[in-house]
């Protein structure tokens, strides 16, 4: 069935005279009566009735005309959509994040790419651990995820958005909690209220290796699935819990953040594969420098 066929008959079915639809389509009628005929014959019911003095539609006609017209659209739109898939303009992303800690540049980053890219369906998906957003990377299961650094992977590209500062989340009472910060040389004895050890969480590394630093290690007493779950151990007297500065919004009662002095910041970024073609990924991955260097200039909250 051809697409000029159809045309032709919906041509027909507005004017109800093959003269004047003849002269719209500027061929001529012979031609036109064939093609409606060849086009009933492949339908396999009339289409129109026909006599000396009208043209009417049957009720097949009718029906056919609603299919036809919006056959004819979807042709005229068919070459503007795959445009739009192609530049990046239309499809979905799948976001991943790893928590709390992210959710101010996560915040910033979804509300920028939907100004951007509208017609983009970008779905997010989490809180997940930094090391489980690595496998539903390299799985497929996601597009694109929010970690910390460093991203362990084969075939996975990170762009640095942001650094957090570390900072010692101490109960209330804590005779340190009044510091305006604390150095590990005066917490290397204290209970500690860590992430998990075996879920790929960078910030579990940075801890050690400060410790190792000062010829210590932490005194892991528990370990908590989350940073809110960290803060909320810490304000019932558990222990002290190391956590990312941008954690400051989440205000748990009997909790005091003070800044860890002897601690790197750490890093956070937009991992994703670099092998992956998908044109409304890397859309994102063009907004991911703009964070970057709005993050590093102080012109949006990170």
């Amino acid at each position: 069935m051809e697409l000029r066929h159809l045309q032709s008959f919906v041509t027909v079915a507005e004017e109800l005279n093959f003269r004047r639809a003849a002269e719209r389509l500027r061929i001529s009628q012979p031609p036109l009566s064939q093609q409606i005929k060849r086009l009933e014959h492949e339908v396999g019911v009339p289409l129109l009735r026909r006599t000396t003095r009208r043209v009417a539609l049957t009720v097949a006609g009718e029906a056919f005309l609603a299919e036809a017209r919006r056959a004819l659209r979807a042709a005229q739109e068919a070459p503007l959509a795959a445009r739009r898939a192609a530049s990046g303009q239309t499809g979905v992303v799948r976001l991943g994040f790893s928590g709390p800690t992210s959710h101010e540049v996560l915040i910033v980053m979804t509300r920028k790419f939907r100004e951007r890219r509208p017609r983009v369906r970008l779905e997010i998906h989490g809180p997940v651990f930094g090391g489980e957003l690595v496998t539903r990377l390299t799985d497929n299961e996601i597009d694109a995820g929010l970690m910390r650094l460093p991203v362990e992977g084969t075939g996975i590209q990170a762009r640095e958005l942001t650094r957090h500062s570390m900072v010692v989340a101490l109960p209330a009472g804590h005779r340190l909690a009044s510091r305006t910060e604390v150095g590990l040389a005066d917490l290397r004895d204290e209970p500690v209220v860590s992430h998990p050890t075996n879920r790929g969480a960078g910030i579990v590394a940075l801890i050690h290796s400060a410790y190792l630093v000062h010829g210590a290690s932490p005194r892991i007493v528990q370990e908590a699935p989350d940073t809110h779950t960290i803060l909320t151990l810490v304000g019932a007297g558990v222990g002290i819990g190391f956590v990312p500065s941008s954690a400051g919004h989440l205000k748990v009662p009997g909790v005091v953040l003070v800044p860890a002095r002897d601690i790197p910041p750490l890093p956070l970024a937009l991992a994703w594969r670099a092998a992956d073609p998908n044109p409304a990924l890397h859309a994102l991955i063009d907004l991911a420098d703009e964070i970057a260097a709005d993050c590093e200039a102080g012109a949006t909250s990170c």
